[in-house]
């Protein structure tokens, strides 16, 4: 091997993640590396939080590329909570000090040379196939001249075409180990993005419940705080599409396929665990709005009534989707002077459809009429803006407690009635990668009336990215309402 071939060899490169040296690619040449918060490490985060000054030492040897974790220094290898010396590969993640990071991917993929060989062998391999393509297809006398050249071959170019043959063997051994570690790259790449995909909900629901805590308090410095923790998630976030597009995971996918992905996304929900009859379903609820006119009437009586705005920008002030404004379409219409059946928990009214308990616990006065089955100019859940702050409160409480981000299972709660949703809640542990919607759908039988809300609102917020495409002529409800 070339002094060049060597140092090729023993290279590594990496992608730096959630520092301040975000995305940014540097390639490291020494066959022992050390990394750590210290300025004097080869590879360092300066500022970086609960990580030490040497956290760890990367070395190169027999096997490749190993990392040395130091004592009682957290480091973790693809999710994995490492503390003894362990072989890294090609697109590998490394993390220091805590699961949020710093830390860095390891872009250098192995068996780089081995591939770029097998890219010139192949080459030869088609332009040695065209040739005798070509000479195959001359005028009947050329042919003949060819046959006579092949059948004057001796011994030793019938044995160089018994090596071509077997280099062509080899060639193809070669080829499906490649194809076999890109398909184990992969899978590996989407754990590691279902996995950042929860840590990012992990960080979402503290820093709700950090803002709750700094509300309470009156503490000034709250909205600061808040900011740079959002900027936190928005960098898990931008890694985490890096991540989707690496895999390759949209293509192929239809626009419709890709909306519905998308607003599951925006619900909370990991695009890359929708399971396909959820794709069907969701479209067969798009087919029940269409066939009726109350999509569109729903709609028109908001905009005229300049309710979408409100409604929106009052999600997005408390960092929830503004989507959840086609709550109040199932529940009520948008109509504010709505009144429900009489059930054991009271008369429900108003637009987002408060029970008196619910109402009074979220700030909101009752009427005289609390118990006749008539609108009433004196309870406030009459009242449009009232009612919506109100609910904005109660859907975020569900969103930061029980429902553990999961915005589906925030519908289920709000129909069902949060009592029942949280004893079923509380038998599984509390997070969300365990608390997503289908999970616990499969794992406990929720009634149909629950089922049909949920997909009722989801497959409205997904006709409203694009209502043409699915057959309503709307404008989009959102389209540039919160500019």
């Amino acid at each position: 091997m070339s002094e060049k071939e060597h140092q090729n060899h023993k290279k590594l490169s990496v992608e730096f993640l959630f520092c301040k040296n975000q995305g940014v690619n540097r390639s490291f040449s020494n066959a022992s590396l050390t990394v750590g918060s210290s300025d004097h490490c080869d590879i360092h985060f300066p500022d970086a939080e609960n990580m030490a000054s040497r956290h760890c030492t990367i070395r190169l040897n027999d096997d490749g590329w190993l990392l040395i974790p130091e004592e009682n220094k957290a480091t973790w290898v693809n999710n994995d909570l490492v503390t003894k010396p362990t072989v890294l590969n090609g697109g590998d993640v490394l993390l220091f000090g805590r699961l949020a990071g710093p830390g860095f991917r390891i872009t250098r993929a192995v068996g780089e040379t081995m591939a770029a060989r097998l890219r010139e062998m192949r080459s030869i391999n088609a332009s040695m196939m065209a040739s005798a393509t070509k000479a195959a297809s001359e005028k009947p006398y050329q042919r003949r001249v060819v046959d006579r050249w092949f059948n004057r071959l001796n011994k030793k170019y019938k044995k160089l075409t018994l090596q071509i043959a077997t280099v062509s063997f080899v060639l193809l051994a070669i080829a499906a180990a490649v194809l076999y570690y890109q398909q184990t790259h992969l899978n590996r790449l989407n754990a590691l993005a279902s996995a950042l995909f929860y840590q990012m909900k992990e960080v979402e629901l503290q820093i709700f419940n950090t803002e709750e805590i700094y509300a309470v308090a009156g503490d000034s410095s709250s909205e600061l705080i808040s900011k740079q923790h959002w900027e936190k998630y928005q960098q898990m976030e931008t890694q985490y599409d890096k991540y989707l597009t690496e895999l390759g995971f949209l293509k192929g996918m239809s626009e419709k396929e890709r909306i519905i992905l998308r607003v599951a996304r925006i619900f909370g929900e990991c695009e890359l665990n929708v399971p396909k009859d959820f794709m069907v379903r969701v479209n067969e609820y798009i087919k029940r709005w269409r066939s009726t006119p109350r999509y569109r009437k729903a709609l028109e009586n908001a905009i005229e009534r300049g309710y979408i705005k409100y409604i929106a920008s009052q999600l997005v002030d408390s960092h929830l989707p503004p989507q959840f404004f086609y709550l109040a379409m199932q529940e009520s219409d948008f109509d504010t002077r709505n009144c429900g059946p009489r059930t054991r928990y009271g008369i429900a009214k108003g637009m987002w459809q408060f029970i008196p308990t619910t109402a009074v616990h979220f700030g909101l006065k009752l009427g005289p009429l609390v118990d006749v089955r008539k609108p009433d100019p004196r309870d406030e859940r009459h009242n449009f803006k009232k009612s919506t702050r109100a609910a904005v409160k109660y859907i975020r409480f569900l969103y930061r407690t029980e429902a553990q981000a999961s915005g589906l299972l925030v519908m289920a709660s709000y129909n069902w009635g949060e009592g029942k949703v949280i004893r079923i809640l509380n038998k599984l542990p509390k997070n969300p990668r365990d608390r997503n919607f289908w999970n616990v759908v499969n794992k406990f039988e929720f009634p149909r009336e629950t089922q049909d809300y949920v997909y009722y609102i989801f497959s409205a917020a997904v006709i409203g990215e694009n209502p043409r495409l699915f057959g309503f002529n709307l404008e989009k409800p959102l389209e540039g309402i919160l500019n």
